[in-house]
């Protein structure tokens, strides 16, 4: 019972700091909450940019065409032996018959084209193979595998499919974005613990009275050292709050405009799905930057 009053008083005098300090503590959380929304934005845009090179990486596939003399027979050889490679997802095998037919289809519309295909005696188009490897970046070894193939005199030519180059590209420029949000959320964290630090600071300068009559009737250093260690924490769980009133409701505006953009992509279904975690994230985040001021603060200042 006493260790549960002794608490009580704890985070009471903690919390009488805090609102002791009124526009320093504004102040204190409006710099955490800059930094939790900026690491509530760096999420959305991992989640944003995963999903996209997903969906991409999902287009993309070798297209392996056959000499048009090759059999049936000649190309399942193959098909056989790349289905038996770790590195491929899955094959697929398109016949010349199958491949005019799709061909008719995109070019129902242009009569010209369709005039040209009735003339022909013959099917001229090849047989093919379309390869998705299990990983997108091992595409490179799968060509290798079919260039040393001992059916490779079967095969007329090997192409990547479309969107290689657009993955490269968005990976890229994910992995840039990425390190320089993280390298500005450390600076932001940085500024957020020089403003807690000072906040603490100067409470434990005016407090200085107070902490001197503690000391006189035998106080512990954990009693005079506690509400400061609160009030730090106070700060970091008022942001991850304001963090979350500002973020929800910009997610569930802008998300049904990024579906239309990047079909697929539910932003709000994400966070909505994973409030727990996130909702726990920002106050674990907020709690350690308010502590960890408060401690550097006090170890420097208050001397007991």
């Amino acid at each position: 019972m006493n260790y549960r009053d002794t608490l009580e008083k704890i985070i009471a005098h903690g919390w009488t700091n805090f609102k002791r300090n009124s526009y320093l503590s504004i102040g204190t959380t409006g710099v955490m909450t800059l930094v939790l929304l900026l690491f509530a934005g760096l999420m959305s845009l991992n989640f944003i940019s995963t999903k996209i090179v997903e969906s991409l990486q999902d287009k993309v596939d070798i297209s392996v065409y056959f000499k048009t003399d090759s059999t049936e027979e000649e190309v399942m050889l193959i098909k056989k032996d790349l289905e038996n490679n770790s590195l491929v997802k899955n094959v697929s095998y398109i016949s010349k018959d199958k491949a005019l037919e799709d061909f008719k289809k995109l070019h129902a519309g242009d009569p010209l084209i369709q005039e040209s295909l009735a003339e022909l005696s013959e099917n001229p188009l090849q047989p093919a193979l379309n390869i998705k490897a299990v990983d997108p970046t091992k595409f490179g070894d799968i060509v290798t595998f079919l260039e040393g193939n001992k059916f490779r005199s079967f095969i007329d030519k090997i192409n990547y499919y479309e969107n290689e180059a657009v993955i490269s590209r968005v990976q890229s420029i994910t992995s840039g974005v990425r390190n320089w949000g993280l390298i500005i959320s450390l600076l932001l964290a940085l500024v957020a613990v020089m403003v807690t630090f000072n906040t603490i600071r100067l409470t434990i300068y005016n407090q200085r009275n107070e902490i001197e009559i503690m000391r006189l009737v035998g106080g512990s250093n954990w009693h005079i050292r506690a509400p400061y260690l609160i009030e730090g924490s106070l700060y970091g769980i008022l942001a991850a709050v304001v963090t979350l009133v500002i973020f929800y409701p910009v997610i569930f505006l802008i998300s049904p405009k990024l579906s239309i953009l990047i079909p697929g992509i539910s932003l709000m279904g994400y966070f909505f799905s994973n409030a727990i975690q996130f909702v726990l994230l920002l106050l674990i985040i907020g709690i350690l930057l308010g502590m960890a001021s408060s401690a550097i603060a006090i170890r420097r200042f208050l001397k007991i």
